[in-house]
């Protein structure tokens, strides 16, 4: 099946507008957006992400995030099955990415997130 005239535009302005705005390369508001939803209301959204990761069977991919101290990016689709919908959604919304560009961004930005050491040095930065 392939995608109408209309979506393959919509698709080309996504793209066209991520390359403008820098989208794919600038990463910092998406990680402080990423780390705010998995610290929230007590670690909630941690919580969240490693239930999915039970359900789809990447506990160990988590628990090699959390030991390396730079974590390879990760897949598309591992980031989707980790993360809920209406979660990529809010942290393309909050960081000014489309939900493409967050989806890819997050590849490289999920993995550093869920290293354990990550509110450590999310607070050193903030400081």
């Amino acid at each position: 099946m392939t995608a109408s005239a209309t979506e393959q535009l919509n698709s080309v302005f996504t793209k066209a507008a991520d390359t403008l705005t820098a989208a794919t390369t600038d990463t910092s508001g998406l990680f402080s957006a990423l780390v705010q939803y998995l610290e929230h209301n007590g670690n909630s959204g941690e919580h969240e992400l490693r239930q999915n990761a039970q359900i789809h069977g990447l506990n160990e991919q988590l628990a090699q995030w959390d030991q390396e101290r730079r974590p390879d990016a990760t897949t598309e689709d591992v980031v989707t099955k980790l993360l809920p919908v209406h979660v990529i959604e809010k942290l393309a919304e909050q960081s000014g990415l489309s939900r493409e560009a967050a989806v890819r961004a997050l590849t490289g930005v999920l993995p550093a997130a869920c290293h354990k050491e990550r509110s450590d040095q999310y607070t050193t930065q903030t400081r």
